[in-house]
């Protein structure tokens, strides 16, 4: 008598962590290090137009007008990305929620420093910009460093004892900083209310109200791509009606933050990202075609209604206009495209090999040339050593001479970024 074989039950596929997108890290380092070189030059005389900001009264855009928007798309294209990871791994609701308002929180905060920059008041905080500065720094780099996880009892403890020392001298910073304003009252740094002191909040600020909004927005709406796409329109409505008069009851926002033009256009370039993010989480199951398709015809249809809008209130970065933000967001949406196909389609990486380490280490490589000018001013405080002459001999040339010493000067902060990257101090909100 035969025996009946027994048939096994099938075994469930192992699950694989899903591949990081290489091309969005490699877009954010091509980003980050353009904003790097035309933020050096920028101020140069001798410079094309195209390598500077349009004023804010013409109705043009240039290559370093697309910078900013860039890094808004691309930090809507991670939101999808990250929370997505959270999510599988059944993180609660109000965890996720708790998560993204310290986050963006902490980007209004770094905000909130630069941006007093201009106004700080050396006689009344009681020591001079570039020691208060490079002490700030040093605090952000120890509290935001990514530590290795270990079970080394000693090496925890001293981490702790890092993160706890960093903040307080943050705190103590925080307390003795006095700004002195245009019309020459002296105000406090935690006295954030005051428009004196948040202004326009700053590009890190603006960046963590847009996410803020993008992410929970994506949480509560539970990244349906319709409900989506819907949240953009109102957005650029929201711009729309506040150019317009038409919400004047939110003016009381309007003082603390400008509901149309940061919570209202800014936000739509983040959210522009959002809806292409959500084509890489695995809910959306779609393939490298129809990722393409998507990209291409979004990008080139908001870019279109960008210059059909564009009669409305021109092309503005300085405004935060609809219409610029609509023609930046399907310009970056296909540069990704561009850059999708490249690295994670074709595998053709190695041509984008030096943007990874800014693309890995954002934080870092943004606040690096800010460091650099502060360590520069104190050894000229304190040692008499001008380094800003040794590393800018052309800055007051201008003209080529000064734009090739912005660019070895961005190469620097390229590499200093990859040696600091490879020695582990990762900077991660």
């Amino acid at each position: 008598m035969k025996k009946t074989p027994v048939k096994k039950k099938p075994s469930k596929p192992k699950k694989t962590p899903a591949e990081r997108l290489i091309s969005l890290d490699a877009f954010r380092g091509f980003d980050i290090l353009l904003m790097i070189f035309v933020n050096y030059i920028g101020w140069m005389k001798g410079v094309p137009f195209a390598l500077k900001h349009a004023p804010g009264d013409m109705d043009a855009y240039t290559i370093t007008d697309i910078v900013f928007p860039g890094f808004l798309f691309i930090v809507g294209v991670a939101i999808p990305l990250a929370l997505a990871k959270r999510m599988a791994r059944n993180e609660p609701l109000l965890s996720l929620v708790r998560h993204i308002i310290i986050r963006g929180l902490a980007l209004l905060f770094l905000g909130l420093v630069l941006v007093n920059q201009g106004h700080f008041s050396a006689e009344d905080t009681g020591m001079s910009k570039a020691l208060w500065y490079v002490l700030f720094y040093l605090a952000v780099i120890i509290l935001w460093k990514v530590y290795s996880k270990t079970k080394d009892r000693i090496k925890n403890n001293i981490y702790q004892g890092m993160k706890i020392a960093a903040g307080l001298l943050l705190l103590y910073l925080v307390a003795v900083f006095h700004g002195k304003g245009s019309d020459g009252e002296i105000y406090r740094l935690y006295a954030f209310w005051q428009p004196a002191v948040h202004s326009w909040w700053g590009i890190l600020g603006m960046i963590g109200w847009a996410y803020m909004t993008c992410s929970l927005l994506y949480l509560f709406l539970r990244g349906n791509s319709f409900a989506l796409l819907g949240a953009f329109a109102c957005q650029l409505a929201l711009y729309i009606a506040d150019r317009h008069g038409g919400i004047s009851f939110l003016n009381p926002i309007s003082s603390f933050v400008g509901v149309g033009s940061v919570l209202g256009s800014t936000s739509a370039n983040v959210m522009a990202g959002v809806l292409v993010g959500r084509l890489f989480t695995a809910a959306a199951g779609t393939d490298h075609r129809a990722r393409l398709r998507f990209m291409i015809i979004f990008g080139l249809t908001i870019l279109a209604c960008g210059y059909i809008l564009r009669p409305l209130h021109g092309f503005s970065k300085i405004n935060a206009t609809e219409s610029y933000t609509l023609a930046t967001s399907g310009i970056c949406c296909l540069l990704l495209a561009v850059f999708y196909l490249l690295i994670d389609v074709m595998k053709k990486r190695r041509w984008a090999v030096w943007l990874l380490p800014i693309g890995f280490n954002p934080l870092l490589a943004y606040i690096l040339p800010d460091i650099f000018n502060s360590i520069f001013r104190l050894a000229n405080d304190w040692f008499g050593i001008n380094l800003w002459g040794f590393f800018w001999p052309y800055a007051n040339t201008g003209g080529l001479p000064g734009m090739t010493n912005g660019l070895v000067m961005t190469c620097l902060i390229l590499f200093v970024t990859w040696g600091l990257t490879r020695l582990r101090i990762v900077l991660k909100l």
